[in-house]
């Protein structure tokens, strides 16, 4: 295996994050097999959703290509997840490619091992005992997506349910097709109670979310559920028997699939194998048959703010991120505070976890450039710039894409790591890594803690590029294009802060003038080219010679005064005049080019202001300038 510490096997799962308790109960299942074999379980998780204009938003898809499958003994597919043939397609010929044995669940796969829930009959069998048991005659179907086939097998259950006990198909009601969500179901429901003239008996609905949406629209309408209405469910999720009134629902076992999932790769067939694992018809509240009130259903009822405020508390812990990429200017000082920020608050993530980036956002996020429109694809280097073990913050460094886990994640007993995209629309940035924890799969967290985590980042790139032209736009203000070296906006802009900061810390200014001698007979005699070389030497002179914490403004046409803190007795007017003339005896002039000097150190406590400081600068050069004229 590549790069690892421990020889174990590894398997590989590929799954979407949206049917959440199918998802985790299959990954559970999977995890228990894998503890029993002493191997780890490397889950790779995307979210696929619609923008604003309806386009698919498929950036999540990138996930799968961390995936070499030949680091791998085993790969799980979930395909009826993805909504997405295409995918499917190209996933299935790498896995062929490969040759590593691989299992499809729920949905087959050609030349995959294929596992699959049972689940058509005991759906089938839950709508028989609404007509059978309850004699009920009008029913209404809220069915899912087109294309998935779980919501054609259910949609095909409830057909044959209705044939097969001699009602007319027409006499049915067909309200409408959901995405899987509470709220769409929500929509559809609501709909479905607006005509009070052809209400149903019952409602069979294709998923529980779907059922606790249509109980809560019936409830709105002084429907009574299940007095007045029967409703059933599909999946029977963790809180189906929670809820009030609890869901009459099909549990398709999903944990056993998991745990034959990683059995038959264990067991390495020769042949392509099929497995099938019985669904199970649970009735509950929600058709009738049952009224008492379970202890664990007041409990849940009674939980019900707390679970508003871990929702609140996730919400917040977003907007925390947010704040703390907003105060930092450089990435740095950001990241180190990241790994400070999360050492405090991880309830959602875990207390092992970390984030990995890939190195081209680093360099770009560091030099503030825009990021492009589009980047679908993982570097072959990423940076960890988020690393919490055991709750506290642990080294971070470089890997390579292939290595996929720092190495102080690896550990000798069996483990479970989740892989979920880091990405802002159609730019990925990284993916947020987790060992041994589920938690972000709940509740939709993960797809919103990874969408705004890749949202910041991009604020935190626009900000950055926005203070680099702010800044450049300052320099191209406040600097003279002739000399290079400030001008007088530059001095209003730095130097009066420079002077009145040394006074406040006690640390004395000094002020240079210079002077170029005898610009006037250079313009007059050899023209204002020869006259902007001049000023353009000189100026490079000063620049080559005063210290960064000197400021150098060019005052005038051929005047320059330089501020600075005066903490080194350095004679930078004689180390200026060297340098001009080692540059002059290098140049074919047709003048001698000098320059004439004032300086002077001010002292904290003299209380000058700037320009009286200059003024008294200037007398001095002016004087060592008239010492110059009368030499010559």
């Amino acid at each position: 295996m590549y790069n690892s510490l421990v020889s174990k096997k590894k398997f590989a799962v590929l799954t979407s994050g949206w049917s959440v308790d199918y998802v985790l109960s299959t990954l559970q299942g999977m995890r228990e097999a894998c503890k029993k074999a002493n191997a780890d379980l490397y889950v790779f998780t995307f979210y696929r959703y619609l923008e604003s204009k309806d386009e698919a938003n498929t950036t999540g898809f990138a996930i799968f290509d961390l995936i070499n499958y030949q680091d791998y003994d085993g790969i799980i597919i979930m395909p009826n997840l993805f909504n997405d043939d295409r995918l499917v397609e190209i996933q299935r010929k790498k896995i062929l490619e490969s040759g590593i044995p691989a299992v499809s669940l729920i949905q087959p796969l050609e030349g995959l091992h294929f596992i699959n829930s049972e689940n058509h009959l005991a759906y089938k069998k839950l709508i028989l005992h609404l007509i059978n048991e309850h004699k009920l005659s009008h029913l209404c179907y809220i069915g899912g997506p087109d294309g998935n086939a779980g919501s054609e097998s259910n949609y095909k259950a409830f057909v044959e349910a209705i044939k097969e006990s001699g009602l007319n198909i027409k006499d049915q009601i067909f309200a409408g097709k959901t995405d899987w969500s509470y709220d769409t179901a929500y929509q559809v429901a609501k709909n479905l109670f607006t005509d009070k003239n052809n209400l149903p008996q019952a409602v069979v609905c294709v998923n529980d979310w779907a059922a606790m949406a249509t109980i809560r629209a019936a409830e709105e309408n002084g429907i009574r559920v299940p007095q007045d209405l029967k409703i059933v469910g599909f999946d029977n999720i963790s809180i189906s028997d929670k809820v009030i009134p609890s869901i009459s629902s099909v549990d398709i076992n999903a944990n056993q699939m998991g745990i034959a999932a990683i059995e038959l790769l264990l067991s390495k067939p020769k042949r392509v194998t099929s497995r099938i694992v019985y669904a199970e018809t649970i009735i509950r509240s929600s058709c009738g048959c049952v009224n008492e009130i379970t202890p664990e259903q007041v409990q849940y009822s009674m939980s019900y703010n707390s679970l508003l405020d871990k929702e609140q508390q996730f919400a917040s812990q977003l907007r925390h991120l947010e704040d703390t990429f907003i105060k930092h200017e450089t990435l740095m000082s950001l990241t180190n505070n990241l790994q400070t920020y999360f050492e405090k608050r991880h309830l959602f993530e875990g207390p092992d976890f970390a984030i990995l980036i890939n190195q081209g956002v680093i360099d770009s996020l560091q030099e503030s450039i825009d990021s492009p429109e589009e980047s679908r694809t993982f570097d072959e280097k990423l940076k960890t710039i988020v690393n919490i073990q055991n709750g506290k913050p642990s080294q971070r460094f470089d890997i390579d894409k292939r290595q996929l886990i720092p190495e102080n994640m690896i550990s000798e007993e069996s483990t479970l790591y989740l892989f979920l995209p880091i990405f802002n629309q159609k730019y990925l940035h990284g993916y947020y890594l987790s060992k041994n924890c589920l938690d972000l799969l709940l509740n939709k967290s993960a797809y919103n803690w990874t969408r705004n985590f890749g949202t910041i980042i991009e604020k935190f790139r626009q900000t950055s590029v926005y203070r680099y032209i702010s800044e450049q736009l300052k320099v191209l203000s406040t600097k003279d294009s002739l000399s290079d070296l400030l001008n007088r906006a530059g001095l209003d802009m730095y130097g009066f802060s420079l002077f009145e900061r040394n006074n406040e810390e006690g640390i004395p200014t000094q002020i240079i003038f210079v002077d170029i001698n005898d610009m006037k007979t250079i313009n007059d005699k050899y023209g204002h080219l020869q006259g902007d070389l001049a000023v353009k030497t000189v100026a490079d002179s000063i620049a080559k010679e005063i210290p960064q914490s000197y400021i150098a403004v060019r005052y005038g046409g051929d005047e320059f005064v330089i501020i600075g803190p005066y903490l080194e007795e350095i004679d930078y007017c004689k180390k200026i005049e060297n340098h001009l003339a080692q540059k002059v005896k290098k140049m074919t002039l047709p003048y001698n080019l000098t320059a004439s000097f004032g300086s002077k150190i001010f002292a904290a406590n003299e209380r000058q202001d700037l320009l009286s400081a200059i003024k008294v600068v200037d007398e001095i050069m002016y004087k060592n300038k008239l010492n110059f004229h009368s030499k010559k």
